[in-house]
């Protein structure tokens, strides 16, 4: 049975569209609540899934996209119109009143939003790499713009009433430098697609607060069970993994389920990311996972506890009531050395798991062979610099790569810090990791000054959004005095 088309107003007066769908019988069941930016009709197939399993399934586009009224401003409103949705659902006749949150990416977010508004309904949140913000999403954790993303996400999704899908692909595939152009703020121009939210978000920032952000302590105060899903090689796990260790008590049933995915998470069609092909065992029948879950959560006899998160070189699941587990420190001090760099010609990125050979061959580098025994790595890996740069600020770009005999040479983990001119100590988290190193295969620790186009590239002492070409320092060069990487080996466990 499915009623389409629907509509409720918020008090303001704004008319939010949604569908349900539930059990031919006429009886009271629990229900699914899923609000989304990207288009409920996308959502019909799992609608009429779920009602013959049992569930109601309320799908909702969100103010200001596809049929529900309003203008959409990213993050803003979800709170309230999440609330009266789901108050809603709880006075149907067909409604059990137990109400199951649940979503990804934005509709994380949107799921969260419902879980902290009106804790006393939710029964169960089911949360599949969750984006929380777009300071959060757009910035990385040391405050540089994901360029690549932003320019990516914006020119598909923002500032309109329906997303553009594939068009992003389609600009950078005819114009393959449109990222390298200047002024950062001036590439919505070159993009040729009117965006007028791109500069904003620049403007404001990854300190952003727009008042409906879900704090630290509302997630802790969450006793609801929760299922998390991240990827190895997403953009948001992250999120994932501060969800999993931060949601509840120490009462509260959670799963974390983590594989070596991209941001399709388990909808993945392809077992490859990139150089790497994780096997046949990488895949989950996410249906059944989440179905028998939901069962046991309604039923009240989930574990409080249970993490299963995939090895990759291993190809192997680990199965455990925590994550990271516990490790050992294993700590390489390395030499000290200098890295010089042309902004005008910036370190380039790489997509997830693609082969970067070619790019050891790249001079604005420093790179340290890691001589170590340790062939499992779980958690997360830090290096500690004491460095200087030229400039008044520089960024520090460190990555852990993973090198195979007459194979590729793959990234298992980045992070960055911005520092200033120095000599300072530079702090910077490496991970998360889970992979094991297969026999004849090694590990290269390499420093550069820039990540483009997934950072937006430092400027020196220009300003990183609004420098032209003219403005760029002739160089940029970065002085390591000592450095030390710290990883975190475990034993190998029995595979699941």
């Amino acid at each position: 049975m499915i009623r389409a088309n629907l509509r409720m107003t918020a008090p303001d007066g704004t008319a939010l569209a949604f569908d349900v769908h539930r059990p031919p019988r006429d009886e009271r069941v629990p229900t699914i609540v899923h609000r989304t930016p990207y288009g409920r009709f996308r959502h019909l197939d799992e609608g009429r899934g779920w009602a013959r399993r049992g569930f109601a399934y309320v799908v909702a586009d969100v103010r200001g996209r596809y049929d529900s009224d309003g203008v959409w401003a990213p993050y803003r409103n979800e709170r309230a119109d999440g609330a009266l949705l789901v108050d809603w659902v709880a006075m149907q006749p067909w409604s059990d009143g137990r109400i199951i949150v649940m979503g990804g990416s934005y509709s994380g977010y949107t799921a969260w939003a419902m879980a902290v508004e009106r804790p006393e309904r939710i029964a169960a949140i089911v949360s599949l790499g969750p984006s929380m913000s777009l300071a959060r999403t757009k910035f990385s954790s040391s405050g540089i713009l994901r360029l690549g993303e932003h320019a990516a996400w914006w020119a598909e999704r923002a500032d309109a009433r329906t997303s553009r899908e594939g068009l992003a692909a389609l600009l950078f595939r005819e114009d393959p430098t449109a990222l390298d152009h200047l002024p950062v703020i001036g590439i919505a121009d070159r993009l040729g697609v009117d965006l007028p939210g791109w500069t904003a978000v620049i403007d404001d920032g990854p300190d952003a607060v727009v008042g409906e952000e879900i704090t630290p302590a509302e997630l802790a105060a969450v006793r609801a069970p929760s299922f998390h899903i991240g990827g190895w090689h997403d953009l948001l796990i992250g999120e994932t993994l501060e969800h999993w260790n931060v949601v509840g008590d120490a009462e509260t049933p959670k799963r974390l389920l983590v594989g070596p995915w991209l941001h399709d998470l388990v909808f993945s069609a392809d077992t490859r990311v990139g150089a790497l092909d994780h096997g046949e065992s990488s895949r989950v029948e996410w249906a059944v996972e989440l179905v028998d879950w939901l069962h046991d959560a309604l039923a009240e006899r989930l574990p409080a506890r249970r993490a299963e998160t995939f090895v990759i070189g291993a190809d192997e699941w680990e199965r455990a009531d925590e994550w990271p587990p516990r490790s050992t420190a294993n700590v390489h001090a390395l030499p000290p050395g200098v890295v010089r760099s042309d902004p005008r010609r910036p370190f380039p990125s790489r997509a997830e798991a693609v082969d970067r050979r070619d790019l050891l061959e790249r001079s604005d580098a420093l790179r340290w062979p890691i001589d170590t025994d340790a062939r499992r790595f779980v958690g997360w890996a830090h290096v500690n610099v004491r460095g200087s740069a030229d400039a008044r600020t520089a960024d520090w770009i460190v990555r852990l790569l993973l090198i195979s005999p007459d194979g590729p040479v793959v990234e298992v983990a980045v992070g960055e810090a911005v520092s200033g001119r120095g000599p300072e100590d530079i702090s910077v988290r490496l991970g998360p990791l889970s992979f094991e190193r297969r026999e004849g295969e090694s590990l290269l620790l390499e420093l550069t000054a820039a990540d483009h186009p997934r950072l937006a590239r430092g400027t020196g002492d220009a300003d990183r959004y609004r420098a032209g070409s003219a403005d760029l320092p002739a160089s940029l060069t970065l002085t390591v005095e000592r450095c030390r990487l710290t990883l975190p080996v475990v034993e190998r466990r029995r595979a699941t």
